[in-house]
């Protein structure tokens, strides 16, 4: 059973079908999706034959009819322009950082291009003991271990 829109992208990515997928994320302003029913909007972009081929691609996905619909409503902007709005507001929250806003300044012309969630914080938290990080010895290590290290981290830059 499919009932949200989200699922109906899900499907197409699982079948492989770029094409349909990319249609649906940049094409396709959602205005009501239902089992066996999407009522939809189309950006200028879609191709013509586009109702048609998500039709006939959700009918052979699901083995059940489906009935794709343009609506004379407006509906949600494109999942692509959601996610563009989400992304330039992730990037004026990091430009907003105090920390970001040096780095840019150090090094001008500088840009954020991209920015993701991570997982982990890009600052350690405290150590509660107080002691710090614990450094490894040096011991039983030649210098071109050290110059290789120091190679590799400026190609990390």
């Amino acid at each position: 059973m499919v009932g949200r829109f989200e699922d109906l992208i899900a499907l197409a990515a699982q079948k492989r079908d770029l094409g349909v997928k990319l249609a649906l994320e940049r094409d396709v302003r959602l205005v009501r999706c239902e089992d066996g029913r999407l009522e939809i909007g189309l950006q200028q972009s879609a191709a013509k034959t586009l109702v048609n081929d998500l039709a006939r691609k959700f009918s052979q996905w699901t083995n059940r009819r489906w009935m794709v619909v343009v609506s004379a409503e407006q509906g949600e902007a494109t999942v692509k322009s959601q996610s563009d709005a989400r992304q330039a507001e992730l990037k004026t929250g990091v430009r907003a950082d105090p920390l970001v806003q040096a780095v840019l300044a150090r090094f001008p012309g500088a840009e954020i291009v991209d920015v993701r969630k991570g997982e982990m914080p890009l600052v350690p938290p405290p150590d509660d003991a107080g002691d710090g990080p614990e450094l490894a010895s040096d011991e039983g290590r030649s210098g071109f271990e050290d110059y290789g290290r120091a190679a590799d981290a400026e190609d990390d830059l």
